[in-house]
């Protein structure tokens, strides 16, 4: 166990995923909906023709569409259907029961909700940034490998009792052994930027990090996940 010193420096929420959608994406999805040839389109103008193009398609089909683009690797066919119909009024990156879809639930609902200007679930992320200092070099050397559930633990402490974090992980928050962290955290980057003082950016739902609210620089104990004992 380690402890550290943590002062929050920036905050932002986001409805889309910053780099979630490249040009190859775009022409796929273009390819998909029979658009035609795309040799000539600028990345904007893919980006464009690609909503465009999803938007001419009725909700329940543009849903499907893009659930198997992004998600089709992680549910069966059968899930895809089923969830096309609920992604008009659920959101799915918050409620579907297995957390390992949910980043790929929030790339689709972006992309849904910018395509159609809204009409399906409004998506929220939240990108936080914080300046961490480790009291030692041993909690320098957990920090530097970024482990989710290790970074959980940071930000434990910036949330009340009350929060959903620990409501539904209190256990693993405590404990040695936390898989769903990778689950929670989207993206990670930790950067030192001099002995024992880091930048930690941390990207998830909103539905995770609202709660998320210190006033003040605060202290955290924290530390990584033990590795699973083979059988």
């Amino acid at each position: 166990m380690s402890t550290y010193q943590i002062t929050p420096t920036a905050d932002r929420t986001l409805s889309q995923l910053p780099d979630d959608w490249s040009a190859a994406d775009y022409r796929t999805l273009l390819d998909r909906t029979d658009y035609g040839d795309t040799a000539d389109l600028s990345e904007s103008e893919l980006r464009e023709m690609a909503y465009l193009s999803v938007a001419d398609l009725a909700r329940p089909e543009a849903a499907g569409l893009l659930l198997d683009y992004r998600c089709g690797e992680l549910l069966e066919t059968g899930q895809i259907q089923n969830a096309q119909h609920e992604m008009e009024d659920e959101k799915l990156w918050e409620e579907y029961p297995d957390m390992a879809a949910h980043r790929a639930l929030f790339s689709a609902g972006s992309f849904l909700y910018a395509a159609f200007n809204g009409g399906f679930p409004k998506p929220e992320a939240r990108e936080l940034t914080l300046t961490v200092a480790a009291k030692n070099d041993d909690a320098a050397d957990a920090l530097r490998t970024a482990d989710p559930a290790l970074l959980l633990r940071l930000l434990a402490p910036g949330m009340d009792a009350h929060a959903l974090l620990h409501r539904l992980f209190e256990a693993q928050l405590q404990g040695t052994r936390f898989p769903e962290a990778e689950h929670i955290l989207w993206q990670t980057e930790v950067t030192e930027t001099a002995k024992h003082t880091f930048t930690v950016k941390l990207l998830s739902s909103a539905y995770w990090l609202e709660d998320y609210r210190p006033v003040d620089e605060y202290e955290a104990k924290a530390w990584p996940d033990e590795m699973p004992t083979e059988a």
